[in-house]
């Protein structure tokens, strides 16, 4: 693969995992609460959603998916009530300002999988797999190969991109130090993922 390419397939990624979205709001959200390891663990999460995606693309799974009109809304569906079970999990989180006891490897888990689990029940990433890596692969050459470097480079940008996220958003929840700013928090993300959920209801199919 040409540098060239493989360059242009870098930064479009980068804008598209930057781009707000359920999961820069779970990386913030998870990372304001519990902080750097938090944030980690979710990014791992994400990351691990696209490992499987692009598992797909190799499988050619992910083209069936998405032109499936029945799988797809299936999907969409399963989404829009996991956005909806995240926001109401916000709006009851705890809005105690002090100090939380330092992340057990099973919260972590947990953190990994509800990350994983956003991004594996959002449609709009299989279509996104659909149109963005075809266009950087060449018929001409190895696609095993192709598909190793772009899925590398996915999965090392997705963990980058939602890891500062999640890490900056610790940062400014160290300085949240009253049950009322904890609350706000806590239903502005609510508000967020609620908000998602909505427009992922009434998302047409491309």
């Amino acid at each position: 693969m040409p540098i060239e390419t493989w360059a242009t397939f870098a930064v479009l990624w980068i804008a598209v995992a930057a781009f707000p979205g359920p999961n820069a709001a779970f990386s913030m959200a998870v990372g304001s609460r519990r902080g750097a390891t938090a944030a980690i663990a979710a990014a791992a999460g994400f990351s691990f959603g696209v490992i499987c995606y692009v598992t797909l693309v190799s499988l050619g799974l992910i083209a069936f998916i998405a032109a499936s009109a029945q799988l797809f809304e299936v999907l969409r569906w399963v989404g829009v009530v996991y956005l909806f079970y995240l926001a109401w999990q916000s709006w009851r989180s705890p809005t105690e300002p002090a100090a939380a006891p330092a992340l057990a490897g099973r919260e972590a888990g947990s953190i990994f999988a509800k990350a994983a689990l956003i991004t594996l029940t959002n449609p709009k990433s299989a279509l996104t797999y659909v149109l963005v890596y075809p266009a950087f692969m060449d018929g001409a050459a190895d696609p095993v190969l192709q598909l190793v470097i772009l899925g590398a480079t996915s999965t090392t940008l997705s963990f980058l991109n939602y890891t500062v996220y999640g890490v900056a958003a610790g940062q400014l929840g160290s300085l949240i130090k009253t049950r009322r700013q904890a609350m706000f928090r806590n239903r502005f993300f609510a508000s967020v993922f609620a908000g998602a959920g909505f427009a992922l209801a009434w998302a047409e199919r491309k």
